[in-house]
């Protein structure tokens, strides 16, 4: 299997690419979890974020011994979002319990004494928590939206009881962070954390889907290539005049297919 194409979206434009895409995968769950390591202190240096997707990547195929990066979904204290593994596939998130989910990592280190998170990155988790619901037809219950530290190393849920009082052992992984809107108990996620989505999923249900733009090729021909590159073969040429729906904007190039990786110069559109 080809490794993931990694993609930077603003939260405006994820929306775009999420509502916009078809999947073939059945959705059930939502997992919540922290990076711990990168955390803010290390996304302050020059480099970028598509650097630290990469890093990841690196570190799930080299020291993990995955196929390609484990979560489906980054998000960044910038409040940017990352694109990683494909939604379609399956992510490495929790042992046991992936079948069905959607991983999403969150950068930084939420145990209590670490970092604060960023109002944007605070933003971002309930809103993409939020337009996950809505895109799959899912509530911000702990059934469905749920902390990686809820879970055994078997998958298997522990019980309400032993989450809420702090029982599951010290072995477990704290993901999404002890401080994670709260604490990372079940109480805390029902009191702090699902309030936040289930306001963002009434506005997002109010909404109108946001419109997907049309453009017009004004160039004599224009490449339509397999990703956001020169490096990309080219599949087909559009003529001067062709309009076509701009899906998602990246690093200059366009997205012009929901449910295909074609994409145009964006410069060559009008």
């Amino acid at each position: 299997m080809a490794l993931a194409q990694f993609y930077i979206y603003s939260p405006p434009d994820f929306q775009k690419y999420l509502m916009s895409s078809q999947f073939t995968r059945e959705i059930t769950m939502i997992q919540n979890h922290h990076t711990w390591s990168p955390a803010y202190k290390d996304v302050t240096t020059s480099q970028g974020e598509m650097y630290w997707l990469e890093a990841m990547r690196s570190y799930h195929i080299h020291d993990r011994g995955w196929s390609d990066i484990g979560q489906n979904i980054t998000t960044f204290p910038s409040g940017n979002i990352g694109l990683c593994r494909p939604i379609d596939i399956t992510p490495a998130g929790i042992f046991g319990a992936n079948h069905g989910a959607i991983c999403i990592e969150n950068l930084g280190n939420f145990d209590a004494g670490n970092d604060i998170m960023t109002p944007s990155h605070k933003e971002t988790i309930t809103f993409l928590n939020a337009l996950l619901c809505s895109k799959f037809n899912l509530q911000p219950v702990k059934e469905q939206v749920v902390y990686h530290h809820w879970f055994d190393q078997t998958g298997k849920p522990f019980s309400d009881d032993k989450i809420n009082h702090n029982q599951v052992g010290n072995e477990q992984k704290t993901c999404p962070g002890t401080a994670f809107f709260g604490t990372n108990t079940i109480t805390s996620a029902v009191e702090n954390f699902y309030p936040l989505i289930a306001d963002k999923l009434t506005t997002l249900q109010g909404q109108a889907p946001p419109a997907s733009p049309t453009k017009t090729v004004k160039a004599s021909e224009l490449n339509v290539r397999s990703g956001p590159g020169l490096s990309f073969s080219v599949l087909r040429t559009l003529t001067s005049g062709t309009q076509v729906t701009v899906y998602s904007v990246f690093n200059g190039w366009s997205k012009i297919s929901n449910t295909a990786a074609e994409w145009v110069f964006s410069s060559l559109l009008s």
